[in-house]
């Protein structure tokens, strides 16, 4: 291309080689970003170089100025070209270029990197974060539902879910509003499953009436956590007791 600062594409990009990069970077209108420039303050004159070039030690540059002259192409995350229809065609002040991003170009220059905890065990702080997400669903309970009935149950053995419970020793109760015990649910600390179901039913085998609900999540590590949940059953004729 012609080094002349004007942009003008011609009608062949082959020819001019007047491309357009699109970097990885906050665009700068006033051109300040100098690892894409060249030339800092140091004892010898260094030009930014497409290849890669290498900032002089004793230049003021940042660590990722630095990784970023070094690599080809910068930071460029796309290379662009635009050609004239005919040579009459100009642009001018205000014109707009959309690019469709139909596809990603992978490359063995991609890398991915992350880390994993041994067997998957979580930190302290992971353990406390998953307590404190501890919940129960659904709420509010439609007891008779027939779009509910999951896990191959009858419609009428409906039941609701503690959710996010941590693989140790858990209990749950569960209070009424006048603050009855109704049922202690323990989970396994065996378990691999976040997940305890309770069947609606009391600790004496009947099920619970519509109405509102506690339940006290208790960890011996985390403490207790307070939930409130709504049940709506259908009407029932229960047989004596």
């Amino acid at each position: 291309g012609v080094p002349d600062g004007l942009w003008d594409p011609g009608t062949s990009i082959d020819s001019t080689g007047e491309y357009i990069f699109i970097f990885n970077s906050p665009y700068d209108p006033n051109g300040n970003q100098q690892e894409f420039k060249g030339n800092f303050p140091a004892s010898s004159v260094v030009w930014a170089d497409l290849k890669g070039y290498t900032i002089p030690n004793d230049a003021s540059a940042t660590p990722e100025q630095k990784a970023i002259a070094l690599s080809p192409y910068f930071n460029n995350l796309y290379a662009v070209s635009v050609e004239k229809k005919d040579q009459n065609s100009t642009f001018t002040t205000g014109d707009k270029f959309i690019f469709p991003v139909k596809l990603y170009p992978y490359s063995s220059q991609d890398v991915f990197e992350f880390t994993t905890s041994k067997n998957g065990a979580l930190t302290d702080e992971q353990q406390r974060a998953l307590f404190e997400k501890i919940n129960v669903f659904p709420n509010p309970l439609y007891g008779y539902n027939p779009y509910t009935a999951y896990n191959g149950l009858a419609a009428d053995d409906p039941f609701v879910t503690f959710t996010n419970l941590p693989n140790e020793e858990m209990t749950v109760k569960v209070y009424s509003l006048s603050g009855q015990l109704l049922r202690t649910l323990v989970k396994d600390p065996n378990s691999t499953s976040p997940f305890l179901n309770w069947d609606l039913q009391n600790e004496a085998g009947l099920r619970v009436a519509s109405g509102l609900y506690l339940a006290i999540v208790s960890s011996p590590k985390y403490g207790d956590k307070v939930l409130k949940f709504s049940i709506i059953m259908p009407q029932k004729q229960l047989p004596r007791f």
